[in-house]
């Protein structure tokens, strides 16, 4: 049988859809946030070349989306080649590798990284601005270096360095708490004035005869509170040396050693 022939009217009409369906095309428009910029950059850190994706640099650090945003100079984009790889001078392999097993490796989010590496990743992260990357790793490290770890040298460097108040006061507290006095190696890590403190500090908590206000309350310390406006003291647990009556003793004495100097909101020298 054969095909029955379209009538004119039916022509028309098929004419006329073809039209409209050809003058309102579809527009795919990219997502916001799964379309990503794959492409690749090279990058000279010490002797080595790395060649990684810009996205997560891009979304997680305004140093490098600033970097990867602004337009390329006359002679070419940089990063392209080996030629042309950007120099990230000051930062070591170690913390740029930190950086790679973050997004790569899942080392750091499986819990198998080292303390070494978590202070890897805070130094790298703190310099270019990962900011999620950088509260990972202070909220890492924190339990690593807290009190009894035996390591309140590398924490006030660290919070130094690294712009952390408050892993400062910890820091001071323990070593006024520990039996022996700070060694030379640690005083020249920590600096003249802050050895000054701290052994003013020890030697007040060790005299029986300075006397203190009664346990309860405090005057706040490195931002918690306004200069020599009172705070509740937060109960904690006895220290485990025969040198002091509590711990409150020990706060309240590094509170008053270190506040005035170091002017209460700034934490550190």
């Amino acid at each position: 049988m054969s095909r029955p022939e379209a009538t004119d009217s039916q022509e028309l009409s098929q004419e006329s859809t073809g039209d409209v369906q050809s003058s309102h095309p579809f527009v795919s428009r990219h997502s916001e946030k799964y379309y990503f910029d794959d492409s690749l950059s090279i990058f000279s850190v010490e002797d080595k070349l790395y060649k990684i994706h810009r996205h997560f640099l891009r979304k997680e650090s305004t140093v490098f989306d600033g970097m990867f945003t602004s337009p390329p100079g006359a002679d070419g984009e940089d990063g392209c080649t080996d030629a042309r790889a950007i120099p990230l001078p000051d930062v070591t392999r170690s913390e740029f590798e930190a950086l790679l097993n973050f997004f790569y490796e899942e080392t750091f989010q499986r819990g198998e990284a080292s303390t070494e590496e978590w202070m890897e990743l805070l130094a790298i992260s703190t310099r270019f601005d990962f900011q999620r990357l950088r509260e990972r790793a202070i909220g890492a490290l924190d339990p690593l270096l807290s009190r009894g770890k035996g390591r309140p040298i590398e924490r006030i460097a660290l919070a130094e360095k690294h712009d952390i108040p408050q892993w400062l006061r910890i820091a001071y507290v323990d070593i006024c708490e520990r039996g022996p006095p700070l060694n030379e190696s640690e005083a020249e890590k920590i600096g003249t004035r802050k050895t000054v403190l701290l052994g003013r500090a020890r030697e007040m908590i060790r005299n029986s005869g300075y006397r203190i206000p009664s346990p309860g309350y405090m005057y706040g310390y490195g931002g918690v509170s306004a200069p020599g406006s009172p705070v509740q003291l937060q109960q904690e647990e006895e220290p485990g040396h025969p040198f002091y009556d509590n711990r409150h003793r020990v706060d309240f004495i590094v509170s008053e050693v270190f506040s005035p100097s170091e002017n209460d909101l700034v934490g550190g020298v």
